[in-house]
């Protein structure tokens, strides 16, 4: 004779023999998954930061753009904008002189801009160009550590940090 067996039962006796496969799989997806939500979140407020530090520099500059104005009201404006961000302490704010943008042929892919001699607004000449700076390193700034690296490879991904910076400017004339 045939016998019967219930349709729910099979499927009861197929979900036990599946159980431990979802749970390596799930061992194996979760890692990766979790490592590109970590870098979605890293990459998103470093773009942040930078769209920041960029419109701070351009108030700066918009600011610094009247008369009467000084160089220390530009960076205080610059500041009161990263704060909203991050610790405007971290960065480094620059009002230089631009005069090197007004050179015929000047290759500006190739300016040092500490090295830019400083300018203070408010004794600017009409229609001299300025330049508003903002710094900030990478590591300073960033949203999560790496904190489930290994030690060594940590280390050497720390060196590398030390040499990335954010950084935006904004190039205008005095009027």
């Amino acid at each position: 004779m045939f016998t019967r067996r219930s349709r729910q039962a099979l499927n009861q006796q197929s979900d036990k023999k599946r159980s431990g496969a979802t749970l390596i799989e799930l061992a194996f997806v979760t890692p990766v998954f979790l490592v590109f939500v970590y870098a979605i979140f890293e990459f998103g407020f470093a773009f942040m930061v930078s769209n920041i530090i960029q419109e701070a520099t351009q108030e700066g500059a918009k600011l610094g753009r009247c008369e009467e104005v000084t160089t220390a009201q530009v960076e205080a404006k610059v500041k009161q904008l990263l704060d909203k961000v991050f610790d405007s302490n971290l960065a480094t704010i620059m009002v230089k002189n631009a005069s090197a943008f007004d050179t015929p042929g000047a290759d500006v892919s190739q300016l040092n801009y500490s090295a830019m001699p400083d300018i203070e607004l408010a004794n600017a000449d009409k229609a001299q160009l300025f330049l508003v700076r903002v710094e900030v390193p990478y590591k300073d700034v960033r949203l999560l550590s790496s904190f489930f690296v290994d030690p060594v490879a940590a280390a050497e991904a720390a060196a590398k940090e030390d040499s990335l910076i954010l950084s935006g400017h904004s190039v205008r004339r005095h009027e």
